[in-house]
């Protein structure tokens, strides 16, 4: 007797990547899930085609990005969908020929999904939209974001997804996300499926939980200041480049206002390669030795559990990532974001403290300091409503997967 494949919902997103801010996102999603119903036990599939986190450096990679960085449109974009086609033929479509016969619905999502940053979501959001067509698998998206402006190619690709017939609902984790999708969709003609486009808080809001993990109760003066290549702030980012050497004194000068003003400055990363190799080029530096005794590195996390560890020993945290300032938010921190993009502004509207989020691609340190201790006056308030969206963030998952399921 055969007996039928065994079949349950799949997670798509990147929850693979060396910026562990993605893996706790899946790692959000799929806590929710599992609570929710003990017997499912969603499948992975990273968009990248990978099945672990990557441990060892690439400079193959490190040096195609560059490479892309430096083009001029429209070759930056024709180079960089031949590059992520060549990975989806050889990493993600075998992926995903081994993972969905057994799949029976797909959650898509969350994270900057929706971004044609070097054609890579447009060319793999196409594949997954493709393959799960041919196979009649329903899809949801959730909990993603959503760039200002795409280019006209990616935009072609994503309409592939956008107007599946196998997509059941859209959510989006903001209300920035969620104009910018309706403008691009009216911008550039795009058919869409019938359905209406929810917001639902971002699923690593639900990280107190998820990784049982809060911030303690009382002031540590630990402060964890974000390190973040300033070559990725350009890739990905509303600002013009900013040299190495810049970044250091910036660096530099935000450890030095935390130090005057009584705090331990704590530097860290999401786990990124770049950043981890910025950041060892900071501590190397002159501006860093006047600072040494008075400031803590610490250790590259190895998982995002390692980095929500990492984030929950501080008080709060000054950082460029988006997911450093919702994980520490989450568990009962203070985020104070150095805006390079507008999901930056999306989060601190969403927790209604805009005044946390330092403007400008030179944002003044004292400054950054000075709404630090603003928001550690009104922790109080803050971790009640970090509450609130956390719940908010579960429902929504919830209620994207109940869409397909």
């Amino acid at each position: 007797m055969i007996m039928p494949t065994q079949t349950r919902p799949a997670i798509a997103a990147v929850m693979y990547s060396p910026n562990l801010g993605d893996g706790a996102i899946a790692a959000c999603v799929d806590q929710a899930v599992r609570q929710h119903d003990p017997s499912i036990e969603p499948a992975w599939i990273d968009l990248a085609g990978r099945t672990e986190i990557p441990r060892t450096y690439s400079p193959h990679r490190h040096n195609l990005l560059g490479l892309l960085d430096s083009l001029p449109p429209p070759l930056d974009r024709v180079a960089g969908e031949q590059i992520i086609r060549h990975q989806v033929r050889t990493r993600l479509r075998p992926r995903l020929e081994h993972v969905l016969p057994a799949t029976s619905a797909i959650l898509i999502g969350g994270g900057q999904l929706f971004s044609d940053a070097h054609m890579n979501f447009p060319v793999k959001l196409f594949e997954l939209g493709t393959q799960a067509d041919a196979r009649r698998i329903p899809m949801a998206i959730h909990g993603v974001g959503v760039a200002r402006t795409w280019r006209p190619r990616a935009a072609a690709l994503f309409a592939g997804l956008l107007d599946s017939s196998q997509l059941i609902s859209i959510c989006v984790r903001d209300t920035a996300s969620r104009d910018n999708l309706e403008r691009l969709i009216t911008d550039h003609g795009l058919k869409r499926s019938t359905v209406d486009v929810r917001m639902a808080p971002d699923p690593a809001f639900m990280a107190a939980e998820t990784f049982e993990l809060q911030t303690s109760g009382t002031d540590t003066g630990r402060i964890g200041l974000g390190v973040t290549h300033p070559a990725a702030l350009h890739a990905h980012g509303d600002y013009a480049r900013v040299s190495e050497h810049e970044a250091i004194l910036r660096l530099a000068e935000l450890a030095s206002s935390l130090i005057a003003s009584g705090f331990r400055p704590v530097l860290f990363t999401n786990g990124a390669f770049e950043d981890e190799a910025f950041l060892a080029k900071f501590v190397k530096s002159a501006a860093f030795s006047a600072l040494e005794a008075e400031v803590e590195v610490a250790p590259k996390p190895a998982s995002p559990q390692a980095l929500a560890q990492s984030i929950a020993g501080f008080d709060g945290v000054i950082a460029h990532r988006l997911h450093a300032n919702i994980l520490s938010y989450a568990m009962g921190g203070v985020p104070v974001g150095l805006a390079w993009d507008a999901k930056m502004h999306g989060f601190f509207s969403l927790i209604g403290e805009t005044a946390l989020l330092q403007q400008g691609a030179r944002p003044d340190a004292s400054r950054a300091v000075n709404s630090l201790q603003d928001g550690l006056k009104r922790r109080t308030d803050l971790r009640q409503r970090a509450r609130e969206l956390s719940q908010a963030a579960r429902s929504g998952v919830l209620e994207s997967l109940n869409s397909v399921c």
